[in-house]
């Protein structure tokens, strides 16, 4: 037999909802189909695949790979992210075609960073094999309990670049506010400070999943007013991305839960799963 492997295009959408729906059988093909429409709309960055890459097999697709490139402004320069989801490979074709498809939606460009967010148990030694390094093992449920000096006011997003947000972070919070996350400039005597929660319900109870903190000192020394910012907004606790419990921090830390991992030049901020798949496909 034949295999290729290709950038998807719009024209595949409908092939890859059909292969992602056979993969992922708890998500309907509506679901499929509004996130890849999401992600054909958007602007690429360059030398970066716009929706994917699959796998054909003597012309039929096989085996499909998300990739969500996005470009990342830091203090180091822009940083481009590509962030790899929901791997489908029809169980005929998986072993070397399959790992063939990884490796090209990963090695595409060594100056990205690739990120993968969502790794199942099943698919980790083949991730860890083509270059992945764990970037944190677990999750922190928490609540925020220091306070630092002078008052503090959150600014909403599209007034943070009057506040003196720069253009290009408060782009970032007013894009993802338009998702349907928590963003918010909280402004001190001394900074401001860009961050943003992915609204989230686990057992029904609310919770807020930290998804864009640019150092975490920060969230954390001004902790009990986000806490208290984020209940009166129904959200009594925080989910954070760590590998154990981080002094300030009060809760409980959830080890290999939701595990993140990253290849190629880390990312330059504490926290940044922005323009990923939790915003274009949800969790």
């Amino acid at each position: 037999m034949g295999a290729e492997i290709r950038d998807l295009s719009a024209a595949d959408i409908p092939e890859a909802v059909r292969v992602l729906h056979e993969g992922f059988p708890h998500r309907s093909p509506r679901y499929w189909e509004a996130g890849l429409d999401r992600l054909a709309g958007r602007d690429t960055p360059a030398n970066a695949a716009r929706l994917g890459h699959a796998l054909f097999v003597d012309g039929t697709m096989r085996g499909v790979i998300l990739s969500i490139p996005s470009i990342h402004d830091t203090p180091l320069g822009p940083q481009t992210f590509v962030n790899l989801s929901s791997w489908s490979v029809d169980p005929a074709h998986r072993g070397r075609s399959a790992l063939q498809l990884y490796v090209t939606a990963s090695s595409r460009d060594s100056a990205f960073t690739y990120t993968n967010l969502s790794a199942t148990a099943h698919t980790l030694k083949a991730v860890l094999a083509k270059g992945f390094r764990e970037m944190t093992a677990g999750q922190l449920l928490c609540v925020g309990r220091r306070m630092s000096f002078g008052k503090k006011y959150f600014v909403q997003p599209r007034k943070a670049m009057a506040a003196g947000l720069s253009e290009s972070a408060t782009r970032v919070l007013v894009d993802h506010e338009d998702f349907g996350c928590l963003s918010v400039c909280l402004e001190t005597p001394s900074k401001l400070i860009p961050l943003i929660f992915l609204r989230r319900s686990v057992n029904s109870v609310p919770l807020a999943q930290l998804i864009y903190c640019e150092r975490l000192d920060d969230l954390i020394a001004n902790g009990l007013a986000v806490s208290t910012w984020l209940l009166s907004r129904g959200y009594p606790a925080m989910i954070i991305d760590a590998s154990g419990t981080v002094r300030g921090l009060t809760g409980r830390y959830f080890a290999g839960k939701a595990k993140k991992y990253v290849k190629g030049p880390a990312p330059v901020f504490a926290v940044d799963h922005t323009y990923s798949e939790m915003m274009y496909f949800g969790l």
